[in-house]
């Protein structure tokens, strides 16, 4: 059964409102291989030089980044992205994305790539990485016990060998 991923996904660049339901942080993924609608996006793992602001609707503020978790990734069935930026929320609300790729002479910004940004709350990527880490430690204890068993059972064989022969020396 393949894992569904819960997020909210944007193309870019442009700007367009999401709505955020829960507060707590939040992380901003850049989607190489993604669908939206019926377009498959595959843009490549490197990460494109590309601007990235979010305001709060409301308010007007802009929302302060901070770097994601190392290797922050995932691959789940037809979607794979990697982590760029979190952010913390303290009201559900609409919140204006935006991103940009800064200005190249002699480039224009609809010649550049489009690409798929996904935003996604941080109870959503605990679910999936505590359900894959406890796939990864039932695979351990299916591979460890028998193993652990195979050399209890070397253990205690030599044991009563030994203690058989010390015996049998014993009686000569």
């Amino acid at each position: 059964m393949a894992a569904e991923l819960q997020s909210t996904q944007v193309i870019m660049p442009g700007s367009g409102d999401i709505t955020l339901q829960q507060t707590g942080k939040y992380t901003i993924f850049y989607e190489y291989l993604s669908v939206v609608g019926n377009r498959i996006y595959f843009t490549g793992e490197n990460i494109p030089g590309i601007i990235v602001n979010i305001t709060s609707k409301d308010t007007g503020d802009e929302l302060p980044f901070s770097s994601t978790a190392p290797k922050s990734s995932y691959s789940i069935g037809s979607r794979s992205g990697i982590g760029l930026f979190d952010f913390v929320i303290d009201e559900p609300g609409i919140y204006e994305l935006s991103a940009a790729y800064p200005a190249v002479q002699g480039q224009q910004e609809e010649q550049r790539q489009e690409i798929v940004l996904a935003i996604i709350h941080s109870s959503v990527i605990e679910r999936i990485f505590g359900s894959i880490m406890g796939t990864v430690a039932g695979a351990m204890v299916i591979v460890f016990v028998p193993f652990a068993g195979g050399i209890a059972i070397i253990v205690i064989t030599f044991l009563k060998k030994r203690k058989a022969r010390t015996r049998a020396i014993a009686f000569k």
